[in-house]
């Protein structure tokens, strides 16, 4: 085991604590925040294991993340110039460091991230983080990188638990209001 692959390990699981951190906030305002700092961990983790486009793609969901971040901050709508330009730019960076076909997985995943980041209410944006970060699972089995693919799930795994314990509070709340 190599000094890289420790780090990476290490940098991904305090990515992997923020994010799963992220998800229990009802706050947009407060999850974008967490993400931030999980993504600057995440990259550093691809990128001591010389893994460029999911490295790369990451170091670009900082910035995507920290302008939605203001813009929520202001409370306000990012444009849809916004999300276009980062779509490309996930795009073009996967283009540009394109190693192999599973590279196109990590793309697609970063795209459907890039969608569930723009989206307003948390709520959606938890429900739609699911499907990219299966793909990402299957990618990490698929690139043998076994640890990721388990941190990848554990993240699965807050994550739906999240959407049921937020679910359950609102039904809650209904029934409460109908008694």
């Amino acid at each position: 085991m190599s000094v890289n692959f420790i780090v990476a390990q290490v940098l991904g699981f305090i990515a992997l604590i923020l994010v799963c951190i992220s998800y229990s906030f009802n706050s947009k305002k407060t999850f974008l925040a967490y993400q931030i700092l999980a993504n600057i961990f995440y990259s550093a983790s691809f990128l001591s294991l010389g893994v460029l486009v999911g490295g790369l793609n990451t170091i670009v969901s900082i910035i995507r993340v920290a302008a939605l971040y203001i813009y929520e901050k202001k409370d306000k709508s990012p444009p849809i110039w916004l999300y276009v330009t980062f779509a490309m730019l996930y795009l073009v960076t996967g283009n540009i460091c394109y190693q192999s076909e599973l590279d196109i997985m990590a793309v697609i995943a970063y795209e459907i991230f890039n969608i569930a980041m723009f989206l307003k209410y948390i709520e959606l944006t938890r429900y739609m983080m699911v499907f990219p970060n299966c793909i990402i699972v299957v990618y990490n089995i698929l690139s043998q990188t076994y640890t990721n693919a388990i941190l990848d799930f554990i993240e699965i795994t807050v994550l739906v638990t999240m959407i049921i314990r937020f679910s359950w509070r609102r039904q809650n709340r209904k029934i409460r209001y109908l008694i």
